[in-house]
């Protein structure tokens, strides 16, 4: 594929990871340990993204509760072995020479050679997301390891027909790499990005609660928002940049997407100082984060503030900011999920720059 010329690094990893069932009901309903066996080619791209295609054997060993109206409901076995594989998405958000940080997350389809979990299907999807780090060992080799959500359902929707499981998890592997001579970087798209002096990408961890008063009060949401952002910026030389990136909240579940505009006030060489707002369209209530659902609704998310940010290294800048935020009345059937909000909060980040 032609994208794929662009890749500085492809690679061949394999892992073992080991999920146990989160606590709650799955640990008390779906006890369930999952063993897998982990293949994986991957492409590395220069400034941080990295996509695998995989392959994997699935253990599973453990109990299910069985639907019954009695007091102690039966325990009946729910063992399976599946084969599966699919796509994952990889963003190494602080890269060396020696080391790096990453989030990932992939989507699997498998095969089981039994209904999984018990009275289920013997077809699922194998969902997971999560964090972890590549330590170099030697030119060629790296040793991996990471931490993962993880789901298993067979996309029935929420039914006796469709007993999801969900668990944590770690793995550990071995990755050799390959160097790769890539293409020469193509323009942007569009002709005014062309103009940008500087371009970064940000992953940013950001943090709100509500405004005191009214919306501490709101009864059916009282609680604060989380977020994690990763966004593409254009710096340009009059000192204003574009950025535009996607979201995940841990709210009433909420994914989005848009745009920010920042004025970076103060320049020097290892500090700015700047104000910026942006706005993104949200979808809330999806059990399953993109995949849009019928009880989804749609809304604006808009923010605004200032904050500054400090060259930790040549390509690394550090950022803090504060923002006031507020969530517009939205529209559709899942809107309930997410009313009319408003908030303050701070967000942490760190830029990667090139040019």
């Amino acid at each position: 594929m032609p994208v794929f010329s662009h890749a500085n690094e492809f690679a061949l990893a394999g892992d073992f990871e080991y999920y146990a069932p989160q606590p709650g009901f799955d640990r008390q309903n779906r006890d369930i340990d999952l063993q897998v066996a982990r293949i994986a080619a991957a492409a590395h791209f220069p400034h941080g993204w990295e996509f695998q295609f995989d392959g994997f054997l699935l253990r599973a060993h453990g109990t299910r509760t069985q639907t019954s109206l009695a007091p102690n409901p039966p325990q009946v076995a729910s063992n399976a072995l599946g084969l599966g594989g699919g796509p994952m998405a990889r963003w190494n958000f602080l890269q060396f020479n020696q080391g790096r940080l990453f989030l990932d997350a992939g989507g699997d389809f498998f095969l089981a050679d039994r209904p999984f979990p018990q009275h289920s299907t013997s077809y699922d999807f194998f969902l997971r997301a999560g964090g972890g780090i590549s330590v170099r060992v030697s030119n060629s080799y790296w040793v991996e390891s990471a931490f993962h959500f993880s789901h298993i359902s067979n996309g029935l929707g929420f039914g006796p027909g469709n007993p999801a499981w969900q668990g944590n998890g770690l793995s550990l592997g071995i990755r050799r790499a390959f160097r790769h001579a890539p293409e020469a970087r193509g323009q942007p798209l569009f002709a005014v990005l062309r103009r940008a002096d500087e371009n970064a990408w940000l992953t940013s961890a950001e943090y709100y609660t509500p405004l005191p008063g009214f919306d501490r009060k709101v009864a059916n949401f009282q609680g604060d928002l989380r977020a994690l952002r990763i966004s593409r910026a254009w710096h340009f030389p009059n000192r204003v940049e574009f950025q535009l990136g996607g979201t995940v909240q841990k709210s009433d579940t909420a994914t989005g997407f848009g745009p920010l505009l920042r004025w970076n006030a103060i320049e020097t060489g290892r500090w700015r100082w700047f104000a910026d707002g942006g706005a993104d369209f949200l979808q809330t209530g999806s059990p399953a984060f993109i995949i849009p659902w019928t009880g989804d609704g749609y809304t604006s998310f808009l923010r605004g503030g200032g904050g500054a940010s400090f060259r930790l290294q040549e390509s690394y800048w550090l950022e803090t900011t504060f923002r006031w935020v507020h969530v517009t009345t939205g529209f559709g059937s899942g809107t309930g999920n997410y009313p009319r909000w408003s908030g303050q909060g701070l967000s942490l980040s760190l830029r990667h720059t090139f040019r």
